[in-house]
């Protein structure tokens, strides 16, 4: 929701809600803020909205220790860098369920809308369980990294689902490659903008980490490598295979 508030008697404004929660949390905005957002008739105190009523129910204590949270700082190449690592593991379980029943599942994702759901749905799950269950992804654990409430709590299955859902249909494009190109560059954005992604910003969430050693970095490039050439590999032997036989035929002609 876009809002607009008044501060020291002028209107300043838009923000979005999570930005407006954060403010009353820094104590910049309190109980009788006046708040106008579309539609409405009129400006209302802040208390009075909605979408930011709960933040005035906590207790003095409460309010006081969530204005020392702050999010961990958002670091591009590790967040990134844990989604393609991510991306091409899924990619890599869809190309041999490819070869062993016989269906093009990734050839087919540009032109049908069924097989991105098909394709989609199973993977956003499986990350749901995994960040619900243990706090990461294959690609996060890699770099060191954990997804969890700006409190420092576990996300709930039903929390990491629609956290998982906006990741892989805006920040990945559901596998189509142009918007996963433009969600790449809009991750970027916002996260260099805001200090942290529009999914988790939106919702109290954080993905915490330390900082990576010489050994993580060489390792996260091994695997990587690794994946990339396992994707690889069945291409190359499809085109050698074809060469191969195109050789044949030529020779078969000339005789």
């Amino acid at each position: 929701m876009i809002l607009w508030i008044i501060q020291d008697g002028k209107k300043t404004g838009p923000f979005e809600d999570y930005e407006v929660r954060e403010m009353i949390h820094e104590a910049k905005v309190n109980r009788q803020t006046k708040i106008w957002h579309e539609g409405a008739n009129s400006w209302i105190s802040a208390c009075d909205l909605g979408v930011l009523a709960s933040e005035f129910e906590k207790p003095e204590e409460e309010k006081r220790e969530v204005i020392q949270i702050r999010p961990a700082p958002f670091r591009a190449w590790p967040r990134l860098g844990a989604r393609v690592i991510d991306f091409m593991i899924y990619r890599s379980i869809l190309h041999f369920l490819s070869i062993a029943f016989d269906v093009n599942l990734m050839g087919g994702v540009d032109s049908s809308g069924w097989l991105v759901v098909g394709i989609v749905l199973p993977v956003i799950l499986m990350e749901a369980a995994m960040v619900g269950s243990i706090g990461y992804t294959p690609g996060k654990w890699l770099l060191g990294l954990r997804v969890e409430t700006v409190e420092g709590q576990g996300l709930s299955i039903g929390q990491a689902f629609v956290r998982s859902m906006r990741v892989w249909v805006l920040g990945m494009g559901m596998f189509l490659p142009l918007m996963m190109i433009i969600g790449f560059c809009m991750s970027l954005w916002f996260g260099k903008k805001k200090g942290g992604m529009l999914w988790d910003l939106q919702s109290g969430f954080q993905v915490k980490g330390g900082q990576l050693t010489p050994k993580q970095i060489v390792f996260f490039w091994v695997i990587l490598t690794l994946i990339i050439v396992a994707n690889i590999l069945p291409y190359l032997s499809e085109v050698l295979a074809g060469d191969e036989q195109a050789l044949r035929d030529k020779m078969l002609r000339k005789r």
